[in-house]
């Protein structure tokens, strides 16, 4: 039985308001999660084309986790001109897509959302752009965008100079760890007051060979391309590529916004390992197993508060200590899983492609089963059943032994250098709201044909994406509807009925009768005042519904490749 543990002040929890995510083989957390539970194959060859320049690139290694198209940026979105987009590294333009797409996730204008001070926390460390900030063949006023374009320290904040964020700004670089240490940088910064909310996101992509050579020579890839996650015949971690990006604010604060809730973080703690493993790059697990026992002690939990563990867990050296840090802390039989036998070890981005696979299995309640695995490491200090490997696709209220109680995982990472990470992860509740009979559904503009494509969009949206309450839907665009000049509402009733509006809408260019729908006084004075110009508190208006993405605009992307770099042999 799950309990807490007596603890004089739990410090606040957190929620995960916001995703985004680019990560081998998906685009957006649901196609990611669809493609974890189907256990597809989605490592591919490296990516030679990105440097032709290069004769002899001594890569030994079959397959890694690549990403599509690195090279396509929608500079107009962020006013940035094309010039000065090509030369600026990719970590930075993905990182700043993926922070756009985060924010709008979590169902907010951007004129709403920076209305909150903003932390900007980006897990990044890959300095491959530097190659071509050197050797590339560049004229002399792309030199001069280069300063900003290829530093590590413009990733974050670009994006809060962009976004127009006002909070901390900062790199996060911990080697492997590094994404959970971005998350609890923004949780312990929320915390202490230093922003209301935090963007947290971790980048890393392949562009020049060199360093993939380096970690082959050093016997730390798999010659085989397979990567099997704590297997007994594990050769060694498969690398990948990706980008992602979080939400976060104070779940009294998210609660209070009708923000929805992906999953709720209740602790999350880092360490070093000092000298206790004898030896600057290996992993320790007594610093593992305390950095666990002091973070669930400091959130008022005990060890059986999680029932699974996504794991580091990279087909390395480290599984071992991670599995004994394990044993060390949680009870015998708590379920383990990784991520990396699907799509390789991310790197800076390793952390949250953790995260999301745990939010996402949370939300459709099945967990994805740990790819590779065959057979347990096998070692005299580990104890048989005490560290068991998910290796199906499994129901969480199996794993959690039915419990009545939100499923919790802890989530966690060990960094090359010795700082250790631990987040722990739970299912938000469920909250139930008033209905409405009839819904009032809000469009502006600057002008009627902006209007009538916000229109467009949203039917399409609604075509393809059938699981949106109406509530939701109408709250969202309500709350976060810019109050532009141009302006358009009727009342719906059903989903159907928002459909046939909108299309006749679109087809009219202007709003259908809807007078026959019941509607409150307050209801019908709120509609005219808008109408009218003025700027109502639809939070109050309209008591049901919650923060959601609606028919978000297409990124327009074109592209801007690495530059020209004289061959080599």
């Amino acid at each position: 039985m799950r309990h807490r543990a007596a603890a004089a002040t739990v410090p606040a929890a957190m929620a995960i308001v916001g995703m985004s995510c680019r990560f081998p083989g998906s685009t957006g957390p649901e196609a990611y999660y669809r493609s974890l539970i189907e256990g597809a194959d989605l490592f591919s060859p490296p990516p030679r084309e990105r440097w032709a320049w290069c004769g002899n690139d001594r890569i030994q290694v079959p397959r890694m986790g690549v990403l599509a198209d690195i090279f396509a940026f929608d500079n107009t979105l962020f006013r940035i001109s094309p010039r000065e987009a090509e030369t600026i590294d990719p970590h930075q333009r993905l990182m700043l897509e993926e922070a756009w797409l985060a924010v709008e996730n979590a169902g907010y204008a951007l004129e709403d959302f920076r209305r909150r001070t903003t932390g900007v926390f980006v897990a990044v460390y890959n300095p491959d752009f530097q190659f071509y900030a050197r050797a590339g063949e560049w004229d002399e006023i792309s030199r001069m965008y280069l300063a900003a374009g290829s530093a590590h320290v413009m990733v974050p904040n670009r994006i809060s100079y962009v976004l127009d964020l006002n909070g901390p700004s900062e790199v996060v670089d911990t080697a492997c760890s590094s994404s959970l240490v971005a998350v609890h940088r923004a949780v312990e910064a929320i915390r202490n007051g230093e922003c209301e909310q935090a963007v947290v996101g971790g980048v890393s992509l392949l562009l020049e060979p060199s360093r993939l050579v380096m970690l082959q020579e050093l016997g730390l890839l798999s010659l085989s391309g397979c990567c099997a996650p704590f297997d007994r015949d594990s050769r060694g971690q498969v690398l990948g590529e990706g980008v992602a990006a979080l939400v976060i604010k104070q779940l009294d604060n998210a609660l209070a916004d009708r923000d929805t809730i992906h999953a709720v973080i209740t602790g999350c703690g880092v360490n070093h390992q000092g000298a206790t493993s004898g030896g600057l790059t290996r992993p320790s697990a007594a610093a593992q197993a305390e950095l666990i026992r002091k973070t669930y002690r400091r959130h008022g939990l005990g060890p059986d508060a999680v029932a699974y563990i996504e794991a580091h867990g990279n087909g390395g050296a480290g599984d071992l200590s991670e599995l004994l840090a394990f044993q060390h802390v949680f009870d015998d039989g708590i379920a383990i899983g990784s991520v990396k036998g699907n799509i390789g070890f991310l790197e800076a981005a390793g952390g949250l492609s953790q995260i999301i696979k745990v939010v996402m299995a949370m939300k459709h309640g099945v967990m994805p089963a740990t790819r590779s695995h065959h057979s347990l490491i096998e070692d005299a200090d580990l104890r048989p059943g005490s560290t068991p490997i998910l290796r199906e696709n499994t129901p969480l209220r199996d794993i959690a032994g039915n419990s009545n109680q939100p499923f919790s995982a802890g989530i966690h990472a060990y960094g090359l250098g010795g700082c250790n990470a631990h987040v722990i992860l739970s299912q938000p509740s469920a909250i139930a709201a008033p209905d409405m009979d009839v819904l009032p559904i809000l469009l502006s503009g600057e002008d009627t044909g902006e209007i009538m494509r916000a229109a467009e969009r949203l039917l399409e949206w609604l075509r393809q994406n059938p699981s949106p309450s109406l509530s939701d839907i109408c709250f969202t665009l309500a709350a976060g509807s810019p109050n532009k000049q141009q302006r358009a509402a009727f009342l719906v009733a059903s989903k159907e009925d928002l459909a046939d509006r909108l299309a006749s809408f679109i087809g009219h260019a202007r709003a259908t009768d809807s007078m026959s729908l019941p509607r409150t006084e307050r209801l019908t004075e709120a509609m005219d005042q808008w109408l009218a110009g003025g700027i109502v508190a639809w939070e109050d208006i309209i008591p049901c519904g919650h923060r959601i993405a609606v028919a978000p605009a297409p990124l327009r992307r074109r592209r801007f490749p690495l530059p020209t770099v004289a061959a080599s042999k």
